[in-house]
């Protein structure tokens, strides 16, 4: 009998109380990383550097993410997801901490380069805490809810800022994000230690063998190249938006950041709708319609979101948000169906982080598009992003039938439970011998193998 239960009364107390830390770990995540952007104008008057000095020191945090993903992937794999995102969050505190006493630049960006390996963490293990933990029925709302957790982190940073800034220094934000690392303790009580481990159905070989098994293999290379498109689209989208409101808005240097600043608001607003929505439909209709219809749609809004029409700025911004990076919602629920559980937190932490290293080319690559054809930034924004959005989605309906994994499929059960298999008696054959138990049970085993890699390789 088809349950008739909502499914937001599935999860059991203990289930919420796992998916709650990882949004909570998310948030905090965003939050961190958002508090160094809104800060970076009053380092740069106090210490005395260049933009370029404070973007190169944004690319080393992203670069020691992989690092710490794949660290944290390890342990996760090994020990549980609980134990490294506790250890990211007192990552995030000792680091923040650290700025806050910072005697030099120099110094903020050591600081700031380490807090990236806690950053690379906390996705990592929270992503499978938090879909592992969740019941199959809810797992595509619950992913989409789990993503909105970055424009929640954002917004929360910019309005802390917009108050405790002028009244208490640049400094103080970073001692205000080391306080949630208290967290910690709830998530030692009230986390239960049968949801942090996912079930090892394989032996493991090793962090890197059981990663070159052939279909992880396969899924971790297609995982990665539609993750980088998506993010070339992210990066192309964020990474110039100041610039370009001084490009709409010339001699009102000050009246273009602060219409970015508004407008960056009404993209996050948007994020937040768009990545629940991306998960409302992924539960619905599938992963392929959450990731694809949302891209291909943002292809001719983006006009308005580069500002041909100036008074639609925030219209262009919040549809940005919504249809531009919405269907990111999907990530969690799409990443963690890909991969065997014994496999799965090194695996989503590698497709993710490697994902952002092959598009972190695109913060210098647009400007120089810009400069090398004389086109507008705008103009040159609307070609890396149109292109990307095309080409995501070109990528996702070709290999559809590798990476569409129901939302709703079993993280926790072992390939043998999941293989459609029958338990039928063995039929003898005149005057030939009868199957031994042994035998059965080792073609059994070699069967449920079978269905298991045709259900990974597709």
């Amino acid at each position: 009998m088809k349950n008739m239960q909502p499914w937001w009364k599935e999860p059991t107390r203990k289930q919420w109380a796992a998916f709650s830390a990882a949004w909570v770990g998310w948030v905090l995540d965003a939050f961190d990383f958002t508090i160094y952007i809104v800060v970076a104008s009053h380092m740069i008057k106090e210490f005395g550097v260049s933009p370029t000095a404070i973007g190169g020191s944004i690319t080393l945090t992203l670069l020691v993410r992989l690092a710490g993903g794949f660290f944290a992937g390890w342990l996760a794999d090994r020990y549980g997801r609980k134990l490294p995102l506790m250890m990211s969050l007192i990552w995030f505190a000792i680091f923040d901490a650290a700025i806050f006493f910072a005697p030099s630049f120099t110094w903020i960006i050591v600081f700031r380069t380490l807090f990236g390996f806690g950053m690379g963490a906390e996705w990592t293990a929270g992503t499978s805490l938090a879909m592992e933990s969740f019941p199959p029925r809810g797992r595509g709302f619950a992913s989409g809810m789990l993503q909105a957790g970055w424009p929640v982190g954002f917004l929360l940073a910019a309005v802390t800022a917009y108050f405790v800034v002028p009244a208490l220094g640049w400094r103080a934000m970073f001692l205000i994000a080391a306080v949630p690392a208290l967290l910690v303790i709830p998530i030692r009580m009230f986390v239960p230690d049968e949801l942090s481990h996912a079930a090892k159905h394989e032996a493991s070989n090793g962090a890197v063998k059981d990663l070159l098994a052939p279909g992880v293999f396969r899924m971790i290379v297609l995982g990665s190249l539609v993750m980088a498109l998506g993010f070339i689209v992210y990066y192309g989208m964020v990474t110039h938006y100041v610039p370009l409101h001084v490009e709409l808005f010339p001699g009102d240097l000050a009246g273009a950041v602060a219409t970015a600043w508004t407008d960056q608001i009404w993209f996050n607003i948007g994020m937040l709708v768009g990545v629940v929505a991306a998960g409302w439909v992924a539960n619905r209709y599938g992963v392929i319609a959450a990731l694809v219809v949302p891209a291909l749609l943002m292809v001719p809004a983006l006009p308005l979101f580069v500002g041909k029409v100036t008074v639609l700025l925030p219209v262009g911004a919040f549809l940005g948000g919504a249809l531009g990076v919405g269907y990111s919602g999907v990530t969690p629920v799409l990443t963690t169906s890909l991969f065997p559980a014994h496999v799965r937190a090194r695996a989503i932490g590698i497709v993710y982080h490697v994902g952002a290293l092959i598009a972190a080319f695109v913060p210098t690559f647009i400007p120089w598009l810009a400069k090398r054809t004389d086109m507008t930034l705008g103009a040159t924004i609307m070609i890396v992003v149109g292109g990307g959005l095309v080409a995501m989605s070109g990528a996702v309906l070709v290999l559809r039938r590798m990476i569409d994994v129901p939302v709703n499929a079993d993280l926790t059960a072992s390939a043998h439970e999941r293989a459609p298999h029958h338990t039928a008696e063995p039929v003898a054959t005149p005057g030939a011998p009868a199957l031994e138990p042994v035998a059965v049970a080792v073609v059994d085993r070699e069967v449920a193998k079978a269905a298991e890699r045709r259900a990974v390789l597709g």
